[in-house]
């Protein structure tokens, strides 16, 4: 490049920012006015051949990918920084028409847009003598000066100095930028591990490598690039070739691929080299950032997500549309979000505004709904909402209701001002069409108004982030935000909605409905399936949506809504209500939300899928083939928001001294009592704490486990008589009959100690477990209890005794290394097993074969559903273990003879059946007939009382609680408490326990 183009293209830089391009090059035309006389005006060259290419979506699959405006987002650089690569391309493009051709940008761009690049245009148009000369300048040219800064969020030339008033602050997020360039290196490292990857770009390969440099993907292993200065045949078109010339451009790729035998398939922003590859059989999608991203692009050529426009629902449907738009996906989920939100949590969140209003002066309600969406939440206060069983009332009535019984029935709602955060300006226009539809007329720019018979209901439409809120509104009574907690890490939540009460006089309410709880199923569940074709491993439902999950928390979200509650409590908050609000997705119905969850199976989760090595695009055609109802367990939470100037929220629990020293030396105790089958009731008792022992200690119950095993046995009176425990001190001189007292799973807090007691002053206010009944308050020798290790809260502690059965039934089973396992059963113990071996069994595969699986066997759902979240490898239904096994390995703790008799038909031969149930006083029969007598399988049954003789030499019980406290911190299995109750509800407990409606039930004992 001499002197006077530098020169020239310094100018022109300058006056082309400035001015614009079209100002510039009209008055530039007295330049190289000759040289437009070169130019020959011919017609295009000859159409190309084509080839059939292989219509299987089983075929051997290469990738190819463009990459200016393809492998980055040439709009997001230019909207962040203001500079882009291709823009400069562009840039240059027409410079180098005007200095050599006298070509305005129009003139330019009508090439590009003829023949795909401005340069084929050229080749196509230029005497043949220059052409190769032209194309080399052109590449030096346009190419070498471009800055890649943008790609490094840098916009050079602006930024003179830190103190410089004209610096830009760009917005630009290096963040998310880094994160997003991140994930997508990762899935184009996945990908290039099973399939051929290849670049190809109409820019020159030194370019293509800077690029690659600059968005940190160089190490990507790549199959090959295609560029123009690669070596040709010696033809014209293989001189320089460009995607014009795809028989010449795509020599490389098509000489070891063919496409009648492989899918090819081209991921690039033209439609012209889209149409110009069709030709020699290559597969196109448009990627331009908008309607295809890159990485749909990419889940799409993978099978993942489905083409634009086609989304056959099953083989036997018609063909239907789909295209993702965040209008009509929200509207869909709003119908679904109706059904689901929690009916009590609904109602309370009425009784606890009704309350507030009681308290103030005048009768208007504030809220702030951070993630307002369509508007639905505003529109289910007004007018309620759901189907059938499952609709709810308008808060509105349900807040005049309640305020007509209270005893300050002259309180009314007159007044609720709504202030609606939504930053997705697309749906500012859906917005106001609902607020019109409601009866809302606009008074001012996005401030809405209603008046009502009796009310008047005033919205405010703020198109902002509630992050970016520098002046929230004032006095707020409520804060809520659907299907929006999750999104966050709960500390920043809480922090944030912390800015929004910081003026209330009054702590607001938090309402987060629909909370995303991280699980996520099919009705009915598939096992692993072997693909023939591609030898790969077609994933368990369980395994794909738990890799789905894997996925959500690689890129930000909380699926744990206990980590929210922990968050706002240590903030001073409370926790009110919680209730489930799972998503129930038909794929009829619910047609179009059915499809958007695959989108998002397919863009999120299938990328995991197929890093750990499983058929990814198997999975999601088995889904489409057998399309079932989707299930997405949410709850909904309400809270108590601490002010931010309020005192320090006081210990719920005194640990003062001790209790001995009460004025009253008799309390009164209530505990259960089994009375006769299927009859358990409270016995009231009074308990003279002048008779502790000197040996004993006071403990006062905070909650207690109820076992849905022995007590259930008891319950229904199917228990023979026998001792209790005889390895339970207090527990191996009492009978097993009518009436009686019974439970083991039990924690308080010590109030009170014997004269022998050593540790009495360390022990009092600490929390014990013990092996008692169920009981308000219990007297027990010190030797008795357990001390419950700090960190371990008293809802885990109660689950001690049920996690070391399931170690010991996993200490029994002895799984080693690469067995498979099945759990048959998946009631507390039962998912207690699957918890304990998924986390010490971890699930690998090699080609087609698994090892290591962990398979849960139930017939309810929602027990399937806890066992994915406890790591199950499959969950399914008792009806498909002949398909799933056989296992080398089977539990069996469902307590149900069809259960073990298909243990035994499912294992392999010499392999081993573990019997955890006890059957009481039932007859069990089972099928041993010759396949059994031949097989050489062992039945083996497991009792927690005692250590195994083959363990005792390095195994004692207090090495098994040690590892059993362990456990529990770590499985944390509160989290399977489906049921809290108080001893007034024992017979309706007991019942719903024993018809398999609740998997864990906890009594929670008033202070």
């Amino acid at each position: 490049m001499n002197a006077l183009t530098t020169l020239i293209i310094a100018i022109y830089y300058t006056v082309y920012t400035v001015s614009g391009a079209s100002g510039w090059i009209a008055k530039s035309h007295s330049w190289h006015h000759g040289a437009k006389s070169l130019i020959l005006h011919v017609p295009r060259g000859g159409d190309v051949i084509g080839e059939t290419p292989i219509d299987d979506d089983d075929a051997p699959l290469v990738i190819i990918i463009d990459v200016d405006n393809c492998l980055y987002s040439e709009q997001e650089l230019l909207t962040s920084i203001g500079e882009g690569v291709e823009s400069q391309i562009v840039r240059n493009t027409h410079l180098f028409g005007l200095l050599h051709f006298n070509l305005t940008s129009e003139d330019c761009d009508e090439l590009y847009k003829k023949y795909g690049s401005t340069i084929e245009g050229l080749r196509h148009t230029l005497p043949s003598h220059l052409v190769e000369q032209t194309m080399r300048k052109f590449y030096s040219e346009v190419y070498d000066p471009i800055d890649f800064g943008c790609l490094l969020g840098i916009r050079a030339g602006i930024v003179k100095n830190e103190n410089d008033s004209k610096s830009i602050r760009s917005g630009y997020d290096h963040g998310h930028a880094l994160q997003k360039r991140r994930s997508l290196a990762e899935l184009l490292e996945s990908i290039s591990n099973r399939h051929p990857v290849y670049l190809a770009s109409n820019s020159p390969k030194a370019h293509i490598l800077r690029v690659l440099n600059n968005m940190g993907f160089r190490n990507i292993k790549l199959a090959g690039i295609l560029s123009p200065d690669a070596e040709g045949d010696g033809s014209p078109a293989s001189v320089y070739p460009t995607k014009s010339s795809p028989r010449q451009y795509y020599q490389q790729i098509l000489s070891q691929h063919s496409p009648q035998s492989k899918r090819i398939i081209l991921l690039d922003d033209s439609l012209y080299n889209i149409r110009q590859a069709s030709t020699v059989g290559i597969h196109g999608i448009h990627v331009n950032g908008k309607d295809r991203t890159l990485e749909e692009g990419l889940a799409e050529a993978l099978g993942h997500i489905l083409p634009n426009g086609n989304t056959p629902m099953s083989t036997t449907q018609s063909m239907s549309q789909y295209m993702f738009s965040d209008v009509k996906y929200l509207g869909a989920k709003n119908k679904v979000d109706a059904n689901a939100i929690d009916t009590s949590v609904w109602e309370t969140l009425a009784q606890e505004l009704s309350l507030r209003l009681q308290q103030k002066k005048n009768g208007t309600l504030r809220v702030a709904d951070l993630g307002a969406g369509m508007l639905s939440m505003l529109e289910l206060f007004m007018n309620g909402g759901g189907e059938k069983e499952r609709s709810k009332a308008s808060m509105f009535n349900l807040v005049s209701s309640s305020l007509g019984s209270s005893d300050n029935s002259d309180k009314q709602l007159t007044e609720l001002e709504y202030f609606a955060y939504e930053s997705n300006t697309n749906l500012l226009d859906g917005c106001k069409e609902k607020l019109r539809r409601l009866g809302f007329e606009e008074v001012t720019s996005n401030n809405w108004q209603l008046s009502l018979s009796n009310m008047k209901v005033t919205v405010h439409l703020l198109t902002k982030d509630f992050q970016n809120e520098q002046h929230p509104p004032e006095s707020l009574d409520l804060i809520m935000g659907c299907c929006f907690a999750d999104l966050f890490e709960p500390d920043q939540l809480v922090l944030s909605l912390g800015r929004f009460a910081h003026k209330s006089s009054h702590p607001p309410l938090v309402y987060l409905p629909i909370t995303f709880a991280g699980g996520t199923r099919f009705s009915s569940t598939h096992p692993f399936a072997e693909n023939e074709k591609s030898n790969q491993l077609v994933p368990s439902d369980t395994t794909a949506f738990q890799m789905y999950a894997r996925s959500l928390i690689s890129h930000g979200h909380n699926l744990d809504p206990s980590r929210i509650v922990n968050a706002i409590c240590n903030f001073g908050g409370s926790l009110i209500a919680k209730g489930s609000s799972d998503w129930i997705i038909d794929p009829k119905s619910n047609q179009y939300l059915w499809e958007t969850m695959l989108y998002f199976f397919g863009m999120s989760g299938a990328s995991e899928i197929t890093k750990n090595g499983f058929d990814a695009a198997g999975w999601i055609r088995r889904s489409r083939r057998e399309p079932r109802t989707i299930i997405a367990s949410n709850v909904d939470l309400l809270f108590h928001l601490a002010h931010s100037s309020s005192a320090e929220k006081s210990d719920m629990y005194s640990t003062g001294g001790n209790e001995n020293n009460c004025s009253s030396s008799r309390v009164a105790v209530e505990e259960i009592q089994f009375v006769s089958p299927y009859n358990v009731t409270t016995v009231n008792k009074e308990l003279d704490r002048n008779n502790l022992g000197p040996d004993q200690i006071e403990v006062e119950s905070l909650c207690s486990l109820v076992s849905s095993g022995t007590e259930l046995k008891i319950f229904k009176g199917t228990f023979e008589s026998a001792s209790l425990d005889v390895n339970i001190k207090g527990m191996a001189d009492e009978a097993m009959e009518y009436p009686l007292a019974y439970g083991y799973s039990l924690v308080g807090r010590v109030v009170a100690c014997g004269s022998n007691v050593a540790d009495a002053e360390s022990l009092i206010g600490r929390n014990v477990f013990t092996f008692s009944p169920h009981s308000s308050r219990v007297v027990v020798d010190r030797d008795a209890v357990q001390i419950v290790p700090d960190g371990i809260e008293a809802e885990d502690a109660i689950f001690m005794p049920s996690v070391e059965t399931a170690l010991s039934l996993a200490h029994d089973a002895h799984v080693r290394l690469g067995e498979n396992v099945a759990v048959y059963g998946q009631g507390l113990i039962g998912l207690l097993v699957t918890a304990i071996l998924s986390m010490h069994h971890s699930s690998t595969i090699s080609s087609s074969k698994q090892f290591c699986s962990v398979t849960a066997f139930d017939a309810l759902d929602d027990r399937l559903a806890m066992s994915s979240k406890m790591g199950a490898t499959s969950a399914l239904q008792p009806q498909t273990a002949g398909i799933a096994g056989p296992f080398d390995v089977c539990i069996e703790v469902s307590g149900n003879p069809r259960a073990l008799q298909s243990a035994i038909d499912n294992t392999s031969n010499k392999g081993r059946i573990i019997v955890g149930s006890w059957y009481g006083n039932t007859d069990v029969a089972l099928k041993l007939g010759i396949d059994f007598h031949r097989s050489h399988k062992t039945i083996q049954t497991s009792q927690v009382s005692t250590i195994p003789s083959t363990m005792t030499g390095l195994w004692n019980k207090e090495r098994r609680f040690a590892l059993t406290w362990a456990l529990v911190r770590s499985l944390q299995p509160s989290r399977l408490i489906s049921k809290r109750a108080t001893l007034t509800d024992v017979q309706e407990a007991y019942e719903l326990l024993d018809g398999g409606k609740e998997i864990a039930i906890c009594f929670k004992y008033n202070k």
